[in-house]
């Protein structure tokens, strides 16, 4: 078998999930957690730092750091906000439809004030000074 013939890491989960309703169920309600693992884990290797280095960094245990890396829970807000605090990475959530959608990127804080005031959505930014989320 060729290498161009393997399907991608996102082929073999969209094909589980078009065919398998559990994988899917657990898959999407595990989402917001891999998204900021994702960004944990991005932080900390561009930044050098062993999980015990950035939990030290952000006043929580290796083994906190370790099970957030796992994405098998979501994160606590008051977790979000440690991260926030000590690192500088911002977290832009959604709430709606009963699930929680974590946006790409860095937002600006002009980004959120119109998006809240056009769409009618409720956002916030973890971590961020409330007068910076003000429409």
């Amino acid at each position: 078998m060729k290498l161009s013939d393997l399907k991608t890491f996102d082929q073999v989960i969209e094909d589980r999930r078009g065919s398998d309703e559990e994988f899917r169920r657990l898959w999407d309600s595990t989402a917001f957690a891999r998204e900021v693992a994702n960004r944990v884990v991005a932080y900390r290797t561009d930044n050098g730092l062993s999980q015990r280095g950035l939990a030290k960094l952000v006043g929580m245990t290796q083994p906190a750091i370790a099970r957030l890396e796992l994405a098998e829970h979501e994160p606590s807000l008051a977790t979000l906000a440690k991260l926030s605090r000590a690192t500088g990475l911002t977290f832009l959530m959604t709430v709606s439809n009963g699930g929680v959608e974590l946006a790409a990127g860095t937002p600006d804080p002009s980004q959120i004030a119109a998006l809240a005031a056009t769409a009618g959505h409720s956002f916030g930014v973890v971590g961020a000074p409330t007068s910076r989320l003000r429409a």
